[in-house]
């Protein structure tokens, strides 16, 4: 990454840069009364800046020249009037639109008018090599204008702009109305329109409207995309709401351990601590054991919210991506518990056909759902169901070699098998 690359991004990065200069920081873009406001805050700080840079120009053409330290100094109070207005009407907030429009207009005009300000001095100043500096400031003027992509007020702007700057060309950057061999109209007009000042004129003309109507043009674009986005934010709320109420409805149906009995409670601890054991015992990590334990009683232990209480919409929206994500995992839990009690209705009901027992191995497959459901298998044989009677361990292991050894990887069985007299055990003590 280049030096500027990195000096960029931690400017943009920056807290203090997002709060002063951050467009959509702390505002709900569908609401066009926050965006308005928030962008003349956004404006206000950028002219306060634009002052300071002005004075410090003046300062600098001053060194030197004492005629040039009063207009210097007068720009400090103005500077502080002028932010300190603004301040006032945007501090009204954005439920006071009139004036957050009228700061609009105010922060627009003044940002041109202090742009001929400065332009005017240069020109008319003793140092010939700043001349024209300032006419470079005229069309930064316009691009903050354009800035608040308000397509009405920029075509307002811009028929005053191109007025004033008109008979800018014709008055301060060339002498030509106020000449006095200019007087003579006939003579004026057989020379001006085939002198340099006129091509000058017209070629300013020619690259401020096309500047005019870059800007509009990227302005046009600009807020159609911004509409559009903010359509699609309101349809994306709509959507996310009524998905929520579909949701919470289903998980609150699906989820709900209300009527899980203190005995299933119970097996399920069971099973998280044969799941933990056995993936001990097939030498998996640490911390993957205590993740199966974890997942094991997952459904026991959380319940899915999806009306956080947060009024930040980007939070809230990570917040239900969250809920989203733990009820994936929770259904998938429960789907396990399922494939478990299918496996031992169709074995004890002889449906466990091919087909079945194809079917059921495809779904979730894996090491860790092999562990859970071996255990669960076990626990549930272990159980009174309404279609059966406890089984004794002896003829549980055994049952468990004759019909389901087929659903699981052989190392996971065997080892199982194998280490069956520590599980009767954890089951016995628990």
């Amino acid at each position: 990454m280049s030096i500027k690359s990195k000096i960029t991004k931690k400017i943009t990065n920056n807290t203090f840069f997002k709060s002063v200069f951050g467009f959509e920081s702390g505002i709900d873009i569908t609401d066009d009364n926050q965006v308005l406001y928030r962008k003349n805050v956004v404006i206000k700080n950028i002219i306060f800046v634009t002052n300071l840079i002005y004075t410090l120009i003046f300062t600098i053409i001053s060194i030197g020249e004492p005629s040039n330290w009063l207009l210097t100094i007068l720009l400090l109070p103005v500077t502080v009037v002028v932010n300190s207005g603004l301040k006032k009407m945007i501090n009204k907030g954005p439920s006071d639109r009139m004036s957050q429009i009228m700061a609009m207009y105010i922060a627009s005009f003044y940002m041109f008018l202090s742009a001929i300000i400065v332009y005017f001095k240069l020109k008319t100043g003793e140092a010939d090599y700043l001349k024209e500096c300032g006419y470079i400031l005229l069309y930064y003027g316009l691009t903050i204008c354009a800035f608040y992509q308000d397509k009405k007020m920029l075509k307002n702007i811009f028929l005053w702009v191109f007025i004033i700057i008109t008979i800018l060309h014709f008055t301060l950057t060339h002498n030509v109305l106020f000449d006095e061999k200019n007087k003579d109209i006939m003579l004026f007009m057989e020379t001006f329109f085939v002198s340099n000042e006129f091509k000058d004129i017209l070629i300013r003309t020619i690259l401020l409207l096309m500047y005019m109507l870059i800007l509009y043009a990227n302005v046009f674009m600009a807020s159609y995309m911004q509409e559009e986005r903010r359509r699609e934010l309101v349809k994306r709320r709509q959507v996310q709401e009524d998905f929520t109420n579909v949701v919470t409805k289903i998980f609150d149906v699906t989820l709900s351990n209300d009527n899980i009995t203190k005995d299933e409670i119970n097996n399920i601890e069971i099973i998280a601590v044969m799941s933990k054991k056995l993936a001990s015992l097939l030498s998996l990590p640490p911390e993957k054991c205590e993740e199966i334990e974890k997942y094991t009683k997952l459904h026991l232990e959380n319940k899915v919210d999806f009306n956080p209480n947060i009024e930040n919409e980007d939070l809230r929206f990570e917040a239900l991506k969250q809920q989203t994500e733990l009820g994936s995992m929770l259904i998938s839990r429960l789907q396990l518990a399922r494939k478990c009690e299918d496996i031992i209705r169709a074995t004890f009901e002889g449906s466990n056909s091919d087909d079945f027992i194809k079917n059921i191995r495809d779904i979730q497959n894996n090491q860790e759902s092999q562990i859970i459901l071996i255990c669960d298998l076990y626990v549930s044989m272990r159980s009174v169901k309404s279609y059966k009677k406890a089984y004794k361990h002896n003829l549980t292991i055994s049952y468990m070699e004759d019909h389901f050894k087929m659903y699981f990887d052989p190392i996971i069985f065997d080892r199982f098998m194998r280490f069956s007299a520590d599980f009767e055990t954890l089951y016995n003590e628990m």
